[in-house]
This record gives structure tokens, C-alpha cells and sequence, in this order.
């Protein structure tokens, strides 16, 4: 049976949070030993908040978001997301996503979309979000890292509030230079970046040498870093959430894990690889 955790005075002029832990019963089949790390504790619901990646924008073809691939709750076998490999290793049949991913999405507004989630339900709570808090039309618009750093904290209190018994699983975010250093010698790539707003900070002019644009993309990076150390150190400072140690910031992405409609987001095989860096922390929340 659901319980109800409502909480006042955070913020938006004390909203109501009423993400819910849920409960249910133990499963009736046992972690198939290959997926289990120890007894996994029961999931009928995973709550993600994210941006465009966790809603799997342009992984499938077209520019538009594609839920199916998500490495989170995509239901794509080529995939196997979380939300799979959970069912896998509990033998849970369904199991209830609560997307809370918006493409452009940055930190601070992911408090509001946490605390609107009125009557929701969550047994587990995975963020990935912070990259378009450097990936920004221009240097400007990047979130300097302590401001960063404080938002990340408020979000991750605010969800805790909401959910007490949930784990939460905070992920770092991926190596984005990745990108510049794969398609910077490629033309169509380059007129395809030049075309976009997404990721100036880091794309644009992706093929300058000239020492401003060596320098901006050396800021993006060492901002990316800023921003990896305060998650971790947030998460360090929330009951019940594990970080993924630097995993999904770790990920090599080959030249296939890029979609190839916009160079920018990972596709089909890319949200896999994602899936599997992002798998152990998630399996470690849920053991703990």
C-alpha cells in the first residue's frame, strides 16, 4: 500500500510534494544470479529526472524525443534500461516510470517539476541532469559551478523530503568533449553543430584553433568538472543517495553512440552504453 509524504515550504511558495514511496510485496521469482548483486529491494515504480538524454531525443531517427529508448524506462530489448534490468533481476512484471525529464532541462527548474509531482509514486529515484547547465547558446548562460552546486543539493533535499524511504541514485554527467574531439574533423559535422544552438559553449566553431575558442572549450571542461565534484559531494550529504562514482562521466562513446540526425545525442546504442555504466549504482541503491 502507498504512502503519502506531503511536505510544505520548499519552494514555490510551499508547494505540495506528494511523490510517493511505495511498497508492495516481495517478488515471487528470484534475481536471476548474472543481473543480482544481492536481494534487490522490491520496485514498482522508478521516478527520473532528467533532460534530453533520459527522454531519448534523437535516438531513434528523427529529432524527437524517443521514450521507447530511454536508458532509464525505455522498453527498447537493444537498449535493456534500467527499468528492464530491474525487472530482470526481481522478476517485477511492471513497473511504473514517472518521467520527470524535459529536454533543455537544467537543474533549478528540475526542483519546480519535482515538487509538481502531485499523487506520483516512486520506489527509486535516478537523476541525470546538469548538461545543459554548461550546454548553452553562449558562455554566459553557463551556471557558474556553486550555483550549480547549491541547486543540485536543493533538489535532491527536495525529492528526499518527498520520498523518505526511496533510494536516490544521482549520476554524473557525460564527457561532452567527446563530441567536439569526434566530429570536429568532419565537415557535415561541423555545418550540422554550426546550424544548432545546442552546445555552443562547446561546438561552436568546432573547427577553430584560435586561442578564445581553445580557451572556452577548457572553461566547458573544467566547469563539467566543478559541476561532477558537487554532485557527488550533494549526494554525499542526502540520506539514502548513491552516487555512480564518476561511471556515466566515464562512458567512451564511439562514433556509432551518436545519432547521427544531430551529432549531438546518443542513439539507440549509445543509450545502451549508458544503460550498462549506469546499472551498478542503481543496483547498489536498491541493495543498501
Amino acid at each position: 500500500m502507498s504512502r503519502r509524504f506531503p511536505i510544505t515550504g520548499a519552494l514555490g511558495g510551499g508547494l505540495i510534494l506528494l511523490l510517493t514511496a511505495c511498497t508492495s510485496a516481495a517478488p515471487t521469482e528470484s534475481p536471476a544470479p548474472s543481473e543480482a548483486v544481492g536481494d534487490l529491494r522490491p520496485v514498482t515504480s522508478v521516478a527520473v529526472v532528467g533532460d534530453s538524454i533520459s527522454v531519448g531525443m534523437s535516438a531513434c531517427g528523427t529529432r524527437d524525443a524517443c521514450p521507447s529508448a530511454s536508458w532509464a524506462f525505455g522498453d527498447d530489448t537493444a537498449v535493456d534500461s534500467i527499468v528492464q534490468r530491474i525487472a530482470a533481476a526481481t522478476g517485477t512484471d511492471e513497473i511504473t516510470p514517472l518521467s520527470l525529464a524535459r529536454p533543455g532541462a537544467r537543474v533549478a527548474d528540475r526542483v519546480d517539476a519535482v515538487q509538481n509531482a502531485r499523487g506520483q509514486t516512486a520506489d527509486l529515484v535516478l537523476v541525470e541532469v546538469g548538461s545543459n547547465d554548461v550546454c548553452a547558446s553562449d558562455v554566459s548562460q553557463i551556471t557558474p559551478v556553486g550555483e550549480f552546486g547549491a541547486s543540485y543539493r536543493e533538489l535532491l533535499e527536495t525529492i528526499r523530503a518527498g520520498v523518505p524511504e526511496a533510494p536516490i541514485v544521482a549520476y554524473s554527467i557525460p564527457d561532452l568533449l567527446q563530441l567536439w574531439e569526434g566530429g570536429r574533423s568532419d565537415p557535415a559535422t561541423v555545418r550540422l553543430w554550426n546550424q544548432s544552438p545546442s552546445c555552443s559553449t562547446l561546438l561552436g566553431d568546432a573547427d577553430s584553433d584560435a586561442a578564445a575558442d581553445v580557451q572556452r572549450r577548457e572553461d566547458v571542461v573544467d566547469t563539467l568538472a566543478g559541476y561532477n565534484a558537487a554532485i557527488v559531494e550533494a549526494c554525499a550529504a542526502v540520506t539514502g543517495c548513491v552516487s555512480d562514482d564518476g561511471a556515466v562521466s566515464q562512458v567512451a562513446f564511439s562514433p556509432d553512440d551518436i545519432s547521427e540526425v544531430d551529432r549531438f545525442h546518443p542513439s539507440l546504442a549509445g543509450q545502451a552504453a549508458l544503460a550498462a555504466a549506469a546499472w551498478p549504482a542503481a543496483q547498489k541503491a536498491l541493495t543498501e
